[in-house]
């Protein structure tokens, strides 16, 4: 009886410990693109809960997946690689074109208009949530 005891308690401590995570990931969609070329993902993450940070993103329609913000250098447009994204609560954060967007580099087929895919993006907090993406044109 003490074990059992002692084993809610635990159960009990570990579910109170975990920050209250609240995402929504609307809006998902991508570029078409060609097989060995490139495409480029965009959606809304509203979090109403804790503080998190996107740290990664996978699909198997590439052979490298990451997260990208476009930035201005001088007058020139170019694209930075990040490591990690933070989601500040209560708010939306927006990947969208010339900002905040996840890279599929290498596609390893066709991304035509109508298309649907599942793209896996990984959470500090939430940990993996998989959404599905349409492909749509810009």
């Amino acid at each position: 009886m003490k074990k059992l005891l002692v084993l809610i308690l635990l159960l009990y401590l570990t579910a109170c410990s975990r920050p209250a995570v609240n995402l929504s990931i609307e809006e998902a969609w991508a570029r078409p693109g060609m097989a060995g070329g490139n495409s480029a993902v965009y959606f809304v993450i509203e979090n109403l809960g804790m503080p998190d940070n996107l740290l990664a993103a996978s699909s198997d329609v590439a052979k490298a997946v990451e997260l990208h913000e476009t930035v201005m250098e001088g007058d020139q447009m170019k694209m930075k690689h990040l490591h990690q994204v933070p989601i500040p609560a209560g708010e939306k954060t927006h990947f969208q074109p010339g900002g905040l967007h996840v890279m599929l580099i290498g596609l390893q087929r066709d991304l035509k208009v109508g298309d649907t895919f599942e793209l896996t993006l990984t959470f500090q907090q939430a940990g993996d949530q998989t959404i599905t993406v349409t492909v749509q044109q810009p």
